[in-house]
C-alpha cells in the first residue's frame, strides 16, 4: 500500500493538488468505478468533473453524493450534476450537524485508489485553496488496503449502497424543493455569501491590516470558472483578433470571477439625460446592487479593486480622494464593444455625510465608453462585473 501526502495552495505549484490527481486517475484505464462524496460543490468544480468523466474510457459506473449544509452548494451546481447524467444524490438531514466528508474513490479489478482529505468539489478546493489530503493506492490483494476500504464502506454503508433515507436523488424537482426550502441558494447568493468580499457591516471597523500578497495556484482550463452565458464566451473569442502583443486576450474568459451584479439599470447608471436641463455625470457609483450583504463603502476599494495602483488627487478640496485606472472589456448582449481604460475614484473618509448615510464611495467614469453605455435599449438590463486574473485586461463588464 502506498500513501502519498497531497498538499496544495500553500505554494503556487499544483503538482500535489487533489484536482491534479483526479485528472490523472480518470485517465488511467485500470478503474471501472468512481464514487465521490463532498460536503460542498460549485459550478466550476462540477464542470471540471464532467470534463473528466466525459473523457474517461474504462469507467462504467460514476456515483456522486453532495452536501448542501450551510447553503454551501448553489442550485446551478446541482443542475450541472443532473446534466452529467450519473448516479447522484444530495445528502441532507435536519439535525444541527454538517455533512462534511471529502472522499474520492477509484475502484478497479486489480487496483484501488482513494483520496481522503479537506478538498471540496469546487475548483478552488481542488487546486487553489490551502488543503491537505492523503492519496492511498493499493493492489486489491493488499491486506491493509482491503481492511481500510472495508472499514470506510462499513462506516458509510448506507451511503455506498445508496439506501440511506437522507439521500435524495438529484432531479430538477428535488433541486427546486430544496431551493424553496431555503437550503440551496442561487449562484449569485452563494457567491455573495462565500466571497471574501461579503463583509458584514457590523464586523467592519476603521482598522486596516496590511495583508502581504501571496502567489496562488492556477486552474487547468476544464476547471476555470466561466461567465454564465455561453454565447458571451463565443463572441468574446470571435471579436478579439489575436496579435503578438495581446494574445492573452483570446483566453481571458477562462479567468473571470464574478464580483458584482447590478439591479435593473437606470438612466442614471447609463448616463442617459432624463430632461432637457439634465446633464449626465459621466460616471456611475458602485452600490450594493444585487449583493445585498456587502458593505459597498469598502468592498469595491478593498476587495474588487484592491490590486490596482491608487494615488491621491492633486485637486484642492479633494486631496483625500483616491484615483486609479483599469482596463475594462465591455460586452453588450454578447457582442464585444472593445477595451477601455476607465478612471476609478474612491473616497476613503469615514467621517463624511456621504459615508454616514451609507452612500456610494467608489465610482467609475465612463469616458469614451459612454458612447456604448448611454443607450436606452439597455434600460432594465443587468450589468455584471467580472474580475480577470490574466495580465492585460483587468475587468470585464457584461450587460444583458
Amino acid at each position: 500500500m502506498k500513501v502519498t501526502f497531497l498538499g496544495q495552495g500553500f505554494s503556487p505549484k499544483t503538482d500535489g493538488s487533489v484536482g491534479g490527481n483526479l485528472e490523472r486517475l480518470f485517465t488511467e484505464k485500470v478503474y471501472h468505478t468512481f464514487t465521490g462524496m463532498s460536503a460542498f460543490a460549485s459550478v466550476s468544480g462540477i464542470r471540471g468533473l464532467a470534463s473528466l468523466i466525459s473523457s474517461s474510457e474504462a469507467f462504467n459506473s460514476f456515483n456522486l453524493i453532495i452536501g448542501i449544509d450551510q447553503q454551501g452548494t448553489p442550485k446551478e451546481a446541482l443542475e450541472e450534476v443532473y446534466n452529467i447524467g450519473i448516479n447522484s444524490y444530495i445528502f441532507y438531514q435536519s439535525e444541527k450537524v454538517i455533512f462534511h466528508p471529502k472522499i474520492y474513490l477509484f475502484e478497479g479489478s486489480d487496483k484501488t485508489s482513494l483520496i481522503v482529505g479537506s478538498s471540496n468539489l469546487t475548483a478552488a478546493g481542488l487546486f487553489k485553496n490551502v488543503e491537505s489530503s492523503l492519496l492511498v493506492e493499493f493492489e486489491n490483494d493488499d491486506e491493509e488496503g482491503k481492511e481500510l476500504l472495508l472499514n470506510i464502506k462499513k462506516y458509510y454503508n448506507t451511503l455506498f449502497d445508496f439506501s440511506d433515507p437522507n439521500l435524495f436523488r438529484i432531479t430538477p424537482e428535488i433541486i427546486e424543493q430544496f431551493v424553496n426550502r431555503g437550503d440551496v441558494p442561487l449562484k449569485i447568493e452563494w457567491t455573495e455569501k462565500y466571497s471574501k468580499g461579503a463583509i458584514n457591516e457590523k464586523e467592519i471597523d476603521d482598522t486596516r491590516i496590511e495583508i502581504p500578497k501571496r502567489k496562488t495556484a492556477s486552474l487547468p482550463n476544464s476547471f476555470k470558472r466561466k461567465p454564465k452565458e455561453a454565447e458571451l464566451i463565443e463572441s468574446f473569442n470571435e471579436e478579439i483578433e489575436p496579435n503578438p502583443e495581446a494574445e492573452e486576450h483570446i483566453h481571458i474568459e477562462e479567468n473571470l470571477i464574478e464580483v458584482w451584479k447590478t439591479k435593473p439599470l437606470t438612466e442614471r447608471d447609463l448616463n442617459i439625460p432624463t430632461g432637457s436641463n439634465t446633464n449626465p455625470t459621466g460616471s456611475m457609483g458602485f452600490s450594493k446592487g444585487a449583493l445585498i450583504n456587502i458593505d459597498h463603502r469598502h468592498y469595491f476599494r478593498d476587495e474588487v479593486f484592491e490590486n490596482l495602483e491608487w494615488s491621491l488627487s492633486t485637486r484642492k478640496k479633494s486631496e483625500h480622494i483616491e484615483l486609479s485606472t483599469a482596463n475594462f472589456q465591455i460586452i453588450i448582449d454578447g457582442q464585444n464593444k472593445g477595451i477601455y481604460e476607465l478612471k476609478l475614484s474612491h473616497n476613503p473618509r469615514t467621517d463624511t455625510k456621504q459615508y454616514i448615510q451609507n452612500n456610494m464611495m467608489t465610482n467609475i467614469r465612463w469616458g469614451f465608453a459612454k458612447d456604448v453605455i448611454a443607450d436606452r435599449s439597455l434600460l432594465g438590463k443587468t450589468m455584471t462585473l467580472y474580475k480577470n486574473t490574466s495580465s492585460e485586461i483587468d475587468f470585464v463588464i457584461s450587460i444583458d
